[in-house]
């Protein structure tokens, strides 16, 4: 019986390259971290890069003879295998001196040994395979191995489990600085190198032995690309710097000094860190790392070998994050006419960002714990590993795996979700922590409509307070514990901290905590449901399918975030309809989502965003995978294949679907779309856009009250939505054009001085971009002025860079500062991180005050303006205030 109370012991076999040892040491980390009275012992060669970097990074080396294994007859054959008993038998040692419970495997020499004399003593193994194509060791322990984990899906082993490259522990750290700070690891990494962080950078590596051509062609470009005021930082390899400080001593001075050369750098991380476009060899290694920092890159694979290269780029050009070139085809012209364009030009910097964007969808920064976790589970007495806990099976693409959050029933949810939701009636009288709230107030008003006993709290007197009232929930301002006296079942959203006193009075009595998304989910379980969700457009789209079913006849119950704009007037933003169709906006943005099991589940974007909930893109995505997986059997998933992530989610899910006769229906302007969305025509009483079928449906024109192409996309999906719902494709074409907007959603506020002021609720970027495209088409000759209310201090942070580039496209910006919400304060982030961001230089100005930032902002408009208020925070009561002073002013001037 093994003695389950000894500290734990493992041996890692790997060696040669650092594709092998880099991985490797990073395990050895992250086993460290959870054990740190671990023993460690690696198993490499005295030849290999293992014999100076094991020692350095503080772990023992035990030595077996290097035993190649002969890819083609030879007469190394013959001698094979006298060398591989001797190192056999060495790793048996090792196996027996160290008293290793698990050995973990990374390929290379050494692996297979080690593989053979596990085997003998009946010591788990588990694998990992650095490389798209496994290696020859690694697909001889696969055969046996408890666990196999491969960086790329599509390997071939058997068994294999997708969890990414392990990352060097400074790559890993520098992830982490990013998330923080990104611009701020950039300039530091910058001035470390001695490099100008003003300038836009290309760091250009072949690994550590460099590459001839791509030293050549990038050389051969270096003229113009210091023509344009880029920045190079070239690392040659070893021995192959002469030909390009050559090629730049040619240059003028001064020119010259923005080309680095480098033969080689230890810190890798420092250039990393300071890189906006990395060119380079596909290594393994090079793309994990490169996708996990969120870089744009452009690949050179490696023209020889067995095409492994191409193979490790794939998935992160197929995201978008990369471009990929055959080493044949890369030359100066090729450079200049595609990766030029990349780092100067008017759409460089949004297309990086872009990139970006794309790239750390499909990077994993944590797949050192996620091996680590494999190979935790193989220690005796723990339960075998199922796939994962943080691995998931291999052939699920990278951009859709799920996380071990989203392989729990309460992924990414308040603890405690349910997989079934409580009946209705099984709730008794409920009272709602924040009950003034969009969300919360909606379903206040479900609860009571069914007939329940209701009340409810909020920290202050609020819009949505007296409507509750009329509908009969008993409402306080103000919180008090001896609220919940009495009650049975108490609702609190992600907003409602654990110190609140009645959610602790609550919990002190054994009351039933539900999240809002529960309650929700309680209220839609028999009904067809339609939930609708992505990180923009949602409120939009379940508003349009709320008005499409309601002015059809459907008679449909509904919860949305904002008040429903009709032909017959607002319609509030909860209503308990005797329909069977219940539409509600499902948010993503803490998990809870994940309670719903809908009939119909509209994507409008899987675009990331709420990372200060999910950490990583993966993770974000990862969720949409699990709300795919939450339609009911002979149900139908709406998705939008403009977008990039809400196109993965469908070729990732589709047969998995399929399986459980769940349909898919994407819609777009892209030729594949199964719903065509034509471009926006202007009518005299609006714009009207046609949308094509492939089926029986054909052609239907709806019209909208609005412009935006984002909007023609929102409608197309609510007319999917109610067509699947039993409405007539004609009539739901015509019900969605009596919709009129809803709250906050380009809100006319009123017109002063010439002036008009404008309330919209977007709060990321790609919802501003829009906002604007949509502003500049009802302007005519006007200038489009806008202030901007950024909202929580994580997205600030993490898409400064992008609100720069969206907000660039308005005339005159004025930003205030950052609202909170749920957060605590960052004193690093402000309204300043974004103006600073605006590429323009003088269009945006930082005020941190709102009222002043109000008053500022109507100082400067002039007759014919557009004025927008933007932001999902208070900026929305700064409208009436613009206004006020728009008028004072003419009338002063009349």
């Amino acid at each position: 019986m093994p003695d389950q109370t000894r500290p734990p012991s493992f041996l890692l076999a790997g060696g040669g390259t650092a594709g092998h040892v880099n991985p490797l040491l990073a395990v050895a980390d992250a086993l460290r971290d959870v054990h740190p009275d671990a023993t460690l012992t690696v198993l490499g060669t005295a030849q290999g890069l293992e014999s100076r970097l094991v020692p350095e990074h503080g772990l023992p080396l035990a030595l077996v003879p290097r035993v190649p294994l002969p890819r083609r007859p030879s007469l190394d054959l013959l001698r094979l295998p006298g060398r591989l008993r001797a190192a056999v038998e060495a790793a048996g040692r090792a196996i027996d001196e160290s008293g290793a419970q698990v050995v973990v495997g990374f390929g290379g020499y050494v692996a297979t040994p080690a593989y053979l004399a596990a085997r003998r003593r009946g010591v788990p193994v588990v694998v990992h395979e650095q490389n798209a194509r496994p290696g020859l060791a690694n697909r001889l322990g696969a055969r046996w191995a408890r666990a196999v984990a491969v960086t790329f899906p599509g390997s071939g082993l058997r068994g294999a489990q997708l969890t990414g490259l392990p990352l060097r522990g400074a790559v890993a750290d520098l992830v982490a600085e990013r998330r923080r700070d990104a611009a701020g690891a950039r300039t530091r990494a910058a001035a470390a190198l001695g490099l100008d962080p003003a300038l836009p950078t290309l760091l250009v590596t072949g690994g550590s032995l460099g590459a001839v051509s791509i030293n050549t062609a990038v050389t051969a470009a270096a003229p113009e690309l210091m023509a344009e005021g880029v920045q190079v930082l070239h690392l040659t390899g070893r021995d192959k710097s002469t030909p390009v400080l050559a090629a730049v001593g040619r240059l003028d001075r001064g020119l010259a000094a923005r080309y680095h050369v480098r033969e080689y750098l230890d810190d890798m991380h420092l250039a990393l860190a300071a890189a906006d476009l990395v060119l380079g060899r596909a290594g393994a290694g090079t793309v994990c790392e490169v996708a996990a920092l969120g870089l744009p890159a452009v690949y050179v694979p490696l023209p020889v070998g067995n095409g492994e290269q191409r193979r490790n780029a794939a998935g992160v050009v197929e995201a978008g994050g990369a471009l990929l070139v055959a080493d044949s085809a890369f030359d100066a012209a090729w450079l200049r006419s595609h990766v030029l364009p990349l780092l100067v030009g008017a759409e460089a910097a949004v297309t990086r960002s872009r990139m970006a964007a794309a790239a750390a969808s499909v990077g994993v920064p944590d797949a050192a714990a996620r091996v680590a976790d494999l190979v935790l589970a193989q220690l005796p007495g723990r339960p075998p590993a199922p796939a994962g806990p943080r691995a998931v099976v291999a052939d699920v693409p990278a951009a859709s795996a799920p996380s071990s959050d989203e392989r729990r029933p309460d992924a990414h949810a308040p603890a405690g979700t349910p997989d079934e939701p409580p009946a209705v009636a099984s709730l008794g009288r409920v009272h709602l922590i924040g009950v003034g709230g969009a969300g919360m107030s909606a379903v206040a008003l479900l609860l009571a409509a069914r007939g329940l006993d209701v009340s409810g709290s909020d920290a202050a007197q609020g819009p949505a307070l007296p409507g509750l009232v009329e509908a009969g929930v008993t409402v306080t301002v103000g919180h008090d514990a001896a609220l919940v006296e009495g009650v049975d079942t108490v609702v609190v959203s992600s907003a409602v901290r654990e110190t609140n006193p009645e959610l602790a009075a609550a919990r002190a009595a054994g009351l039933r905590v539900l999240h809002r998304s529960q309650a929700l989910a309680a209220l839609m379980a028999d009904r067809d449901a339609v939930a609708v969700a992505g990180a923009h457009g949602k409120t939009t789209t379940s508003a349009m399918t709320a008005t499409g079913l309601l002015a059809a006849g459907a008679d449909p119950s509904y919860a949305i975030g904002g008040t429903v704009l009709t032909e017959r007037g607002p319609a509030g933003g909860a209503r308990d309809g005797a329909g069977r169709a219940f539409v509600a906006e499902a948010d993503e943005s803490d998990g809870s989502f994940l309670a719903y099991a809908p009939l119909v589940a509209v994507v409008t974007n899987v675009e990331p965003d709420h990372l200060d909930h999910y950490g990583t893109r993966e993770a974000f995505e990862a969720a949409f995978v699990a709300f795919a997986r939450r339609i009911r059997p002979g149900g139908l998933l709406v998705a939008c294949a403009d977008d990039e992530g809400a196109a993965r989610l469908v070729a990732g899910v589709r047969d998995e679907l399929a399986a459980r006769d769940v349909a898919v229906r994407t819609y777009g302007r892209t030729p594949d779309a199964d719903v065509r969305v034509g471009e926006m025509r202007p009518t005299e009483g609006g714009w009207d856009v046609d949308v094509t079928t492939r089926d029986e449906a054909g052609p239907q024109t709806i019209g909208l009250a609005f412009p935006g192409a984002h909007n023609a996309l929102n409608a197309t999906a609510a007319w999917i939505a109610c067509v699947r719902l039993g409405v007539a494709p004609a009539q739901a074409a015509e019900a969605i054009g009596t919709f009129r907007g809803t709250g906050r959603r380009f809100e006319l506020r009123g017109t002063a001085a010439g002036v008009r002021v404008v309330d919209d609720y977007s709060h990321h970027p790609t919802e501003v971009r829009a906002l604007l495209d949509g502003a500049r088409a009802v302007v005519g000759d006007g200038r489009v002025l806008v202030l901007f209310q950024p909202h929580l201090y994580s997205r600030t942070r993490t898409f400064a860079a992008e609100f720069g580039a969206a907000l660039d496209q308005a005339d005159l910006v004025v930003v205030t500062d950052v609202y909170a919400a749920r957060e605590d304060p960052d004193p690093t982030v402000s309204g300043a991180t974004i103006v600073d961001r605006v590429p323009t230089p003088g269009r945006a100005t930082f005020v941190a005050d709102r009222n002043e930032a109000a008053a500022t902002l109507a100082a400067q408009a002039r007759p014919g303006d557009l004025v927008l208020t933007v932001g999902a925070g208070d900026v929305t009561a700064l409208g009436p205030q613009i206004l006020d002073e728009l008028t004072r002013r003419e009338q002063e001037q009349a």
